[in-house]
């Protein structure tokens, strides 16, 4: 996920430093981009409507997630009132430690009227060329960039939620209020139609396509099941495709179990998060935290405590994608109903985050976890992964259940607390730190 930043000034003719307002500008875009952060100046400093109009213009044409507002003396608040009229976007402020600007007492009172307008804003302080300032206010471009990103999101519900698991009913309203994603019901036919008319032969040459990621991989199952399970990554392909989907859930406990697994995997190596059981929230939760770390989330549910090691062992099926795998791959048919092919095997160690995002209208929340992924074996038949915390197990257990958070956990790897901390305050998320 790319972050794009547009960076104004703002200073006042009479006040001491003016005269460095565009050097602090520069000063500040550059140390953003040697951080990664598509960050781009439109070297005014606002100080006059002619200056504001001027700035909202560039900025109109650039594709940005938000505004840096590099504050390089006190000014008049209503210059940056008239621009973000002009142009809706979210607002960080960059004030400098400089004694006689007023840099910092400038970002204090448009801090004060943002708050009594209801405006949510962002704030970093530091001198221009810090790299921890830098590092920060690519957190916060990120969130603004999930923020984006999640606006054009279209996920696929297919065939509903699974029978029995009213949790995780998804509200399409809050979904598109709180997430900002948006909803494509297909019914399940639209899936079985596309594998009913696929030849072996076309099977054949899918498999052939996929070879990269198969051919490395132990084949447990029956020639049979794996064409057909290639069958279901060639239709939920085409409706990717037709739908423009980047996003999907289909309700596959207990009629299509095992049958989409290996088609999520091979999805997840796309780019396109897939969640089980018709579970189109954490579809999306999957989205979240594939931006945010570039590589296939985990979807888990939550299953085990070790006390005695303050670890959690989180699994499912086995339908993740294939480059966060530890060791050997396995094609197996699914446990329970010994049918399908899922792809089993153990996931990488290092930090990670798990995620659930549920509930509905105004309880609709988010609850997070950071934690370290360590060694572990095949305890539970699927992609399991063992959290070691910081915070009591049993604490964290008994958090879950007072917040009533559920039992789908997606796992992405490396620490996005921040991040998702910022995201839930734009989108007015209510949050939970479990850990």
């Amino acid at each position: 996920m790319k972050i794009n930043i547009g960076a104004v000034g703002l200073g006042c003719p009479f006040e001491i430093g003016y005269e460095n307002a565009e050097e602090l500008l520069e000063q500040t875009t550059k140390a953003l981009c040697l951080e990664g952060v598509e960050c781009e100046s439109t070297r005014v400093v606002l100080h006059d409507l002619e200056s504001v109009y001027k700035a909202a213009s560039l900025l109109k044409g650039m594709e940005i997630d938000a505004i840096l507002i590099c504050i390089a003396t006190w000014s008049e608040d209503h210059h940056l009132l008239d621009l973000l009229s002009l142009i809706d976007k979210p607002v960080i402020l960059r004030a400098y430690p400089h004694r006689e600007t007023g840099s910092l007492c400038c970002a204090h009172q448009i801090g004060a009227v943002f708050t009594d307008i209801g405006r949510t804003y962002e704030f970093v302080y530091g001198d221009a060329k810090s790299s921890a300032c830098a590092q920060k206010t690519k957190k916060i471009g990120a969130a603004c960039a999930l923020a984006r990103c999640m606006e054009r999101t279209r996920v696929g519900a297919i065939g509903g939620r699974v029978k029995g698991m009213t949790e995780i009913a998804y509200d399409e309203f809050a979904i598109k209020q709180k997430l900002g994603a948006r909803v494509v019901n297909l019914d399940e036919k639209e899936m079985t139609e596309r594998v009913a008319v696929m030849t072996a032969k076309e099977a054949k040459r899918l498999l052939k396509e996929k070879k990269k990621e198969l051919n490395p991989c132990r084949i447990l199952t029956s020639e049979e099941q794996l064409l057909e399970s290639i069958k279901y990554y060639g239709a939920l392909k085409e409706l990717v495709q037709e739908y423009a989907l980047e996003a999907l859930s289909v309700k596959c406990y207990t009629t299509y179990m095992g049958k989409v697994c290996l088609a999520y995997s091979l999805l997840a190596e796309e780019g396109i998060t897939c969640s089980c059981e018709g579970d189109v929230t954490n579809a999306l939760t999957m989205k979240l935290l594939y931006e945010l770390s570039g590589l296939p989330v985990n979807n888990t549910d939550l299953l085990y405590l070790n006390e005695e090691e303050n670890s959690i062992l989180f699994s499912h099926c086995g339908s993740s994608g294939f480059s966060i795998a530890e060791g050997a791959i396995e094609l197996a048919p699914v446990r329970l109903a010994e049918t399908g092919v899922c792809t089993r095997f153990l996931m990488k160690t290092g930090t990670v985050t798990a995620v659930n995002i549920c509930g509905h209208g105004e309880q609709f929340r988010m609850a997070v976890m950071t934690g370290e992924a360590i060694p572990c074996s095949m305890e539970f038949p699927g992609n399991p992964v063992k959290i070691q915390f910081d915070k009591k197990v049993e604490d964290i257990n008994q958090e879950i259940m007072e917040h009533g958070i559920g039992h789908h956990w997606m796992i992405g790897y490396g620490d996005y607390i921040e991040e998702l901390r910022r995201f839930c305050r734009i989108k007015g998320i209510q949050l939970y730190e479990i850990s």
